[in-house]
């Protein structure tokens, strides 16, 4: 019942629109002209705008890909790798300001930070084998981001902070689904971290409530199979001309807009959503492959936590030795890890984490996020994430740290 009221949500919204036009296209806003210039830098030069140092590093995965990750160093100091969401990058740790954001907070308390930017988006677009044009590029989901892109980050940050043998690990979204996935196909890197701080984690989505995901989720075989007759593999499109499109119709024209359909994906919490920030929010949207969409609607419909499935019995005993996609083994993601998640998180909901406590070995940390409106972008966006999520986040770490976990 719950599901049928959210696709009825989401078709009166269509209806609202078509109502509203004339009030929609009348809001056309200005911004201050320093929020403009951080939209338009490139995550370093938004470090170093902030008196933060930054280096940018290349990491080449077992696979090919050629990853980037930013980093806030402190050379001998703890290393904390941050991983983004789906469509997002490292900016998505960074965009609410040194004041907020919690890669500059957690810099400030002394942690070496390493923001990772997973195969596909904006900053790692490059592969020794093929380019960014050719499908083969694009044939890659959460899973591959799991198997090959966090172990080559966590291999490549112990060896660049000598003296370590673990790390802390944050992930957001996508950033825990393919955390999950490593621990459950490369066990082994589990000894290497030291602790997973997961901030709203997408494994199971049985209860998922966001009425988009559902849609699509209904429909996804034959958007598949229209998406590859039109050579579309990447979501949103590649190229400077739909992203300035984009960042132009949403930061401008129609930023209420853009904000009430984020708000209906994410879950409603204009509260939290600083809507001056919108031009940063949009003009960062990162990127990624339409598989790894496609990826978590299989999600929705399998009640499981799933490797890809093709649509083929052939297909899939070509790719994992089986007529049908294996179960990912979440017994052997046997580091520590804290849990945060919220009841507004429409794409996270409160009885698929739950599960997933369940059944993971080593959960030392569960946090129900006490704020009712709390969404799924306010654990990076949100107005007030320092007082409700980051200060208990760093509590868990100084208790990690003095081995009291």
């Amino acid at each position: 019942m719950t599901r049928r009221k959210n696709l009825m949500l989401l078709f009166g919204s269509v209806i609202w629109l078509c109502l509203h036009l004339d009030t929609v296209t009348s809001d056309i806003i200005k911004y201050d002209r320093s929020i403009i210039e951080d939209a338009n830098l490139p995550a370093p030069d938004l470090i170093r705008k902030y008196g933060y140092k930054a280096e940018v590093h290349k990491i080449t995965t077992k696979d090919g890909f050629v990853l980037t990750a930013h980093r806030i160093p402190k050379p001998g100091a703890q290393p904390v790798l941050m991983v983004h969401g789906l469509e997002d990058s490292s900016v998505g740790y960074l965009v609410l300001g040194p004041k907020k954001s919690l890669a500059y907070r957690l810099s400030n308390l002394g942690y070496d930070i390493w923001l990772l930017n997973t195969r596909g988006n904006r900053y790692s677009r490059k592969h020794k084998r093929y380019q960014r044009q050719m499908p083969q590029f694009w044939d890659f989901s959460f899973h591959e981001v799991g198997l090959y892109d966090l172990p080559a980050a966590i291999d490549y940050v112990l060896a660049m902070t000598k003296g370590f043998q673990q790390l802390h690990y944050i992930g957001h979204s996508q950033g825990t689904t393919s955390f999950m996935v490593m621990g459950s196909e490369r066990p082994g890197y589990m000894k290497k971290i030291k602790l997973m701080q997961a901030l709203a984690p997408v494994v199971f989505c049985d209860y998922i409530e966001s009425p988009f995901v559902l849609l699509a989720s209904k429909y996804i075989r034959p958007l598949t199979f229209y998406a590859r007759t039109l050579g579309i593999y990447d979501f949103p499109p590649e190229g400077e001309v739909w992203q300035r499109l984009f960042y132009q119709i949403c930061s401008f024209a129609f930023r209420n807009t853009c904000s009430y359909f984020l708000l209906q994906l994410m879950g409603v919490d204009a509260q939290q959503l600083n809507a001056t920030l919108v031009p940063l929010f949009v003009r960062h949207v990162a990127g990624s492959s339409f598989k790894s969409l496609g990826h978590y609607t299989q999600l929705v419909r399998s009640g499981g936590f799933y490797k890809y499935d093709y649509f083929s019995a052939a297909e899939n005993r070509r790719r994992h030795g089986s007529d049908t996609p294996p179960e990912y083994n979440l017994a052997n993601v046997d580091c520590k890890v804290a849990l945060y998640y919220s009841k507004n998180d429409l794409l996270t909901a409160v009885r698929d984490v739950e599960r997933l406590r369940d059944l993971l070995p080593n959960v030392v940390h569960d946090e129900l996020i006490p704020y009712e409106k709390f969404n799924h972008v306010d654990f990076i966006w949100g107005n007030d994430v320092n007082s409700m999520l980051y200060d208990g986040m760093v509590e868990v770490m100084r208790r990690s740290d003095a081995g009291e976990l």
